[in-house]
């Protein structure tokens, strides 16, 4: 602003500065309540389903139920959930449904491979045999013998 003899201040309202010491002080911007908890509990959501990628089991169980209780206790007594508690709690129940399936499909193979993919089971005995040396047949009678066997010590 340029100094004119109408305005001798070089201010606002016809020469009348409101602030005379400078501009007041901005207010400092909270972080809601539960902040840390929503974006802890976005990154181990985002970690639970990157570490899908490994195929463990524990991993991804173990995250996302910490993730989703961070979730959850990060909403307080307030009646919505933070975008990032809402981001968290999303990949976490992803990330788990996603285990349970492979976990499943993983059991299930185990039991139905001989009927799947005969070719397989050949491939499969060797590498069991050189592992562990029992072949991946022999494994499987003494599973079912120990299912029979508790069957019968029930009766």
């Amino acid at each position: 602003m340029d100094y004119q003899p109408q305005n001798p201040q070089g201010g606002y309202n016809g020469g009348c500065n409101p602030y005379p010491y400078g501009m007041p002080a901005q207010p400092i911007p909270t972080k809601p309540k539960g902040f840390g908890m929503a974006t802890a509990s976005m990154v181990l959501g985002i970690i639970t389903l990157s570490s899908l990628l490994l195929l463990r089991i524990s991993i991804p169980f173990l995250l996302s139920g910490i993730g989703i209780i961070l979730a959850i206790l990060s909403r307080g007594g307030e009646k919505k959930m933070l975008g990032r508690a809402k981001a968290g709690i999303i990949c976490c129940i992803t990330g788990l449904c996603v285990d349970v399936v492979l976990c499943v499909f993983s059991v299930w193979l185990v039991f139905a491979l001989p009927k799947v993919a005969p070719s397989l089971v050949d491939e499969v005995n060797k590498v069991c045999e050189e592992q562990y040396g029992i072949s991946y047949d022999e494994m499987m009678e003494e599973i079912y013998d120990l299912w029979n066997m508790d069957e019968t010590s029930f009766e």
